[in-house]
């Protein structure tokens, strides 16, 4: 009976997974159709840097370094998008008088209104960002010797959650991306709208005229453009993954690194600095075990390794370049 019962409800929950399944693809391809126009500013100044916040767990050591670079990232990106957003308003206001001029179709004007008033909202909600950027303590006091509240209290004030992601976590999430997402649609609505007006003659099926003449003139520049565009996007997405495999294949050989104690014997495992320490760790590292100047083996504990981890990820970047790099605004 018991094993009756353990088959059905082995059959139950692999019923709901197969339900479940189509329903998070289509969730995640809703979601990754939606962050298209500037996916590159997502990923690299909110998702990664949110996750790895989020993986930090409060550990003060992990943390605190990311909110430092993701502060200054973010301070970054939301002074792009003002000046873009500013650029992409300016350019909808000179062009509504050409669409009451030359008749246009009326979507024309809704696109473009529609650009006007995201435009708006990403300079406006950018400052607002900017503002709870500023309650984190600034760059100088994200030390070490930070209090303990004030690091549960800068965890919260990103992540918006206390023990678990929830509703206010996402909503947050949504909030901090809200800038970029409405400078992108912003430019993305002025050239549907653009394309729109300069099309209305083929739309209204005009008598054939020097708008028709201008129009295929256009459609043919945009095409080349539009073409290259994809192109350079595809290109640095397999750059990105290049770039990822790269630094999970120095990770791995740092990590393998022979590392040699005060006793002479070697090890594979890379000689790591131990958080807020000044000198490389003399005993003999293995992976979950350090072996001390005594030679006795000790465990290594978990939150130890990850901060070793860290550090060694931040010595091989600052290999690679001696300054932190940019990361470019590429919205693609």
């Amino acid at each position: 009976m018991g094993d009756h019962d353990g088959a059905r409800a082995s059959v139950v929950v692999e019923h709901f997974e197969q339900q479940v399944s189509p329903l998070r693809s289509l969730i995640y391809f809703l979601f990754a159709l939606t962050t298209l126009p500037y996916r590159r500013a997502f990923k690299s100044y909110t998702w990664k840097p949110i996750q790895a916040i989020r993986a930090a767990n409060e550990d003060r050591t992990t943390l605190l370094p990311l909110v430092k670079e993701w502060k200054a990232d973010k301070y970054d990106e939301l002074q792009a998008v003002q000046v873009a957003a500013t650029f992409c308003g300016c350019a909808v206001l000179s062009s509504l008088p050409w669409s009451r001029a030359e008749k246009a179709y009326w979507i024309t004007d809704a696109l473009w209104f529609s650009s006007l008033i995201l435009s708006i909202f990403a300079i406006v909600t950018s400052v607002q960002t900017k503002s709870m950027l500023d309650d984190l303590p600034s760059h100088g006091q994200l030390v070490n010797s930070l209090p303990e509240h004030e690091v549960r209290r800068i965890s919260r004030s990103i992540l918006r959650y206390k023990r678990t992601p929830g509703l206010k976590h996402y909503v947050m999430l949504f909030i901090w991306q809200f800038p970029s997402m409405t400078m992108a649609y912003a430019w993305l609505f002025y050239i549907a709208g653009l394309t729109v007006g300069l099309c209305s003659p083929f739309i209204q099926k005009l008598p054939w005229d020097n708008r028709h003449k201008i129009a295929i003139t256009y459609l043919s520049f945009t095409l080349v453009s539009v073409i290259t565009y994809v192109s350079a996007t595809i290109f640095v997405y397999a750059g990105e993954k290049d770039f990822e495999r790269s630094v999970a294949n120095s990770r791995n050989s740092t990590m393998a690194k022979p590392c040699v104690g005060t006793n002479g014997e070697e090890n594979m495992q890379s000689c790591m600095r131990a958080p807020g320490d000044d000198l490389y760790t003399t005993g003999t590292c293995t992976e979950g075990y350090v072996e001390n100047t005594n030679g006795v083996v000790v465990e290594n504990e978990p939150v130890h390794t990850t901060r070793a981890k860290i550090q060694v990820d931040r010595a091989k970047a600052s290999e690679m370049d001696s300054g932190r790099t940019k990361r470019s605004l590429l919205y693609s």
